[in-house]
C-alpha cells in the first residue's frame, strides 16, 4: 500500500544529528527558511532536501475492520495549512505586532512535540467503501458507495491508498462528476451557481476540509442574520458580474443593490479567497450579508500599469509585474463571481495594519471571521467591531468575532490554558492585563450623536463584541452537531446552492520552481505555465515545502486514484 509519511531522519548518521542540534529544533521556525536547508546524503530518492515527507510503498493494507469502522479506498485528499503545521512545517507569521503591544507576539509553544517517524498526514478525503463493520447500518453506509470524510487532528492518516474511518466522520455522496478529459477551460473555470453539475473528485476532497469549519463559523452569526437580514434579501443570489462599485446605474435593481449595501449586515473575512474563508463567503452571500474579503499577497502590490511600468527599463521586472497583476485579477474575478462586495489586498504581514486602518476610518462591521489566528488579530478585530453604532437598528445587536485558529497559530493541538482563555473571553469576564489598545477609550466616550428632536447630545458607548472559537479539534460543536452532521449541511449547500471550493489555478504559484509533476495551466494573459492545485500522489511531499501551495491560506488536492 502506497502512502506519504514522515521519513526525515532515516539513514541519518551521527554527524548529521550533531549538525541538526547546532541548527536548532528540527521542526522549528528556522527550518522553514530555504537558506538553512542543506543537501544531506542517504535520504530517500523521492524526497527533496526541504521536505520531511516521502512517498513509500511498504505498508500492508488494513485487514481487520472494527465494528464501527469503515474501510475506504481513497481517491483524493484535501490539504491546507493545518496539515502543514501538523507535520512541523510552520509558515511565516501573517501578522504584525500592534504598536505598544506589551505581550510577546509569539507565545511559548506549550504541548508541541516532535513529529514521529512514519506519521501519515491528511484529514479530508473522498473515496469508495470497500468494507463496513458489523455495527454499521447498511442503509446508511454500504459497499461501493462514494463517501467523504474528515479525520481528527489526533489521527489523520488520509494520505494512503486505504484507510479505516469511524462511521461518525464520513458521509455518503452522489457519484462525482468526472469530465471526459481535463482541459485548460476546466482549470480556469471556478464554481458558479449557474452550473448545476455534480461535484468533482477534487471539490469533494476539499469540501470537508473547508466546509465543516466554514459552516460552524457561519452558525455563530445566526443572531445577527436573524436580526438584520430581511427575507427578500436572504433569497438573493450572487451577482457574479464583477462590476465595480464606482459604476452607477439608472435601473431600479442596481439602485436597490446600493441601498442594500447600507442596510445589510457587513462582515470581514480574513483569507477569504480560499479554504474555509471562501466557503464562508459563499454561505454568507446567500444569507444576505455584505461580505468584504481580505487577501494576503506574498509580494509587493504591483499597482496600476501607468504608475509603475513607465519608469522601469528592465523588461524582466515589467514581465514580473504583469504576471502579478494577472494573479490578482484572477482572484478578484473569482471573488466577484461568488458575490464579494469588496476585496482588500494586503502585502505580506499587514493583517493587523488593515484592521487599524479600518478602525481609524470608522468603517462599520458587524462581524469578523478570522482564519489567521493570534492574539493581535483578536485585539485588532475587537477594536474594529466595538466602534460605536449610530444605527438604531443595530444598537441592540452585539458584534461577533469568530476565529478558526485561536491565539496560537503554530499550535494545532490546543492546551487547557487555550480553552480557559477562550472561555473567559467568550464570557467577557474582566479585562486581561497586557491588552493593547488600538485607540483610546476616551475617544469612544466622547463620541456623540445629535438627536433629531433637540440640541441635546447623547454619549455613545462601545459596542459589545462576542467571541467564538471554532476549534479544529472539536468533534461536536456547541449545539451538539458532530462532524457527520456538519458534513451533511455542507454537502447540501454545495449540491443545492453551489457553495463549492475553488479548484483550478494556484493563487500564488512559486515562480522560481518548475512545479515538476504538478497539474499545469496557462495564464489567460501572459507567458509561461503555472502549477495548479491538483498534485499527483507521488509528488505530494513537494507540497510540504516553501512555495508548495499551503501558505497564505491556500489549499491543495492530492490525487491518489482516477
Amino acid at each position: 500500500m502506497a502512502s506519504v509519511e514522515i521519513v526525515r531522519g532515516i539513514a541519518s548518521g551521527d554527524v548529521e544529528r550533531q549538525e541538526s542540534k547546532s541548527r536548532g529544533p528540527l521542526f522549528g521556525l528556522g527550518w522553514f527558511s530555504r537558506g538553512n536547508a542543506k543537501q544531506e546524503k542517504g535520504k530517500s530518492r523521492q524526497v527533496p532536501a526541504e521536505s520531511p515527507l516521502g512517498f513509500t510503498a511498504y505498508r500492508k493494507p488494513p485487514v481487520y475492520v472494527g465494528g464501527s469502522s469503515v474501510l475506504v479506498q481513497v481517491w483524493a485528499v484535501g490539504l491546507d495549512d493545518v496539515d502543514a503545521r501538523l507535520v512541523g512545517v510552520h509558515p511565516p507569521p501573517s501578522k504584525q505586532p500592534l504598536p505598544g503591544t506589551p505581550h510577546r507576539a509569539e507565545e511559548k509553544s506549550a504541548g508541541k512535540r516532535p513529529v514521529p517517524l512514519g506519521y501519515i498526514p491528511g484529514r479530508s478525503f473522498v473515496g469508495r467503501i470497500l468494507e463496513v463493520g458489523w455495527d454499521v447500518d447498511e442503509q446508511t453506509l454500504k459497499k461501493g458507495e462514494w463517501v467523504v470524510g474528515l479525520n481528527s487532528v489526533q489521527k489523520c492518516g488520509a494520505l494512503a491508498e486505504f484507510i479505516l474511518v469511524d462511521r461518525h466522520r464520513i458521509r455518503c455522496v452522489p457519484h462525482p462528476y468526472m469530465p471526459d478529459q481535463p482541459s485548460l477551460r476546466n482549470l480556469l473555470t471556478f464554481p458558479s451557481v449557474n452550473e448545476p453539475k455534480g461535484l468533482t473528485v477534487d471539490e469533494l476532497a476539499l469540501l470537508p476540509l473547508s466546509g465543516v469549519p466554514a459552516y460552524r463559523a457561519v452558525r455563530t452569526l445566526a443572531h445577527i442574520t436573524h436580526a438584520l437580514v430581511k427575507p427578500d434579501v436572504a433569497a438573493r443570489r450572487p451577482r457574479g458580474n464583477g462590476r465595480s462599485r464606482e459604476v452607477t446605474s439608472d435601473t431600479d435593481e442596481d439602485d436597490a443593490d446600493i441601498r442594500l449595501d447600507t442596510t445589510r449586515p457587513r462582515i470581514l473575512i480574513l483569507r477569504g479567497h480560499d479554504g474555509p474563508g471562501a466557503l464562508a463567503l459563499q454561505m454568507l452571500v446567500r444569507a444576505g450579508w455584505s461580505v468584504w474579503v481580505h487577501v494576503p499577497v506574498p509580494f509587493d502590490l504591483p499597482g496600476l500599469p501607468h504608475e509603475s511600468e513607465e519608469d522601469l527599463q528592465d523588461e524582466g521586472k515589467k514581465h514580473t509585474l504583469a504576471k502579478r497583476r494577472v494573479m490578482l485579477e484572477q482572484i478578484e474575478k473569482r471573488l466577484r463571481e461568488w458575490g464579494a462586495d469588496e476585496i482588500l489586498f494586503t502585502e505580506k504581514t499587514s493583517a493587523t495594519a488593515l484592521f487599524t486602518y479600518l478602525t481609524r476610518t470608522r468603517v462599520r462591521f458587524d462581524a469578523v471571521i478570522d482564519t489567521i489566528g493570534g492574539r493581535e488579530i483578536w485585539e485588532a478585530g475587537r477594536a474594529l467591531l466595538s466602534l460605536p453604532v449610530h444605527d438604531a437598528a443595530r444598537a441592540s445587536i452585539e458584534g461577533q468575532f469568530t476565529t478558526l485558529v485561536g491565539d496560537a497559530p503554530d499550535r494545532v493541538v490546543s492546551t487547557a490554558s487555550d480553552h480557559f482563555r477562550a472561555g473567559v473571553r467568550a464570557l467577557r469576564i474582566g479585562n486581561p492585563k497586557g491588552t493593547s489598545k488600538v485607540h483610546d477609550d476616551a475617544e469612544f466616550s466622547q463620541a456623540t450623536v445629535r438627536l433629531a428632536r433637540g440640541k441635546k447630545d447623547r454619549k455613545m458607548k462601545p459596542r459589545p463584541v462576542n467571541y467564538a472559537w471554532v476549534n479544529v479539534m472539536s468533534d461536536v460543536d456547541w449545539e451538539g452537531a458532530d462532524v457527520r452532521d456538519s458534513l451533511g449541511a455542507a454537502l447540501a449547500m454545495a449540491a443545492e446552492e453551489g457553495v463549492r471550493p475553488a479548484v483550478g489555478l494556484a493563487d500564488f504559484p512559486d515562480m522560481s520552481k518548475k512545479g515538476k509533476g504538478k497539474t499545469k495551466a496557462v495564464f489567460s494573459s501572459g507567458d509561461g505555465e503555472t502549477p495548479g492545485k491538483v498534485v499527483p500522489f507521488e509528488n505530494t511531499p513537494q507540497v510540504f515545502v516553501p512555495g508548495g501551495g499551503l501558505e497564505h491560506g491556500g489549499t491543495v488536492v492530492s490525487r491518489i486514484a482516477g
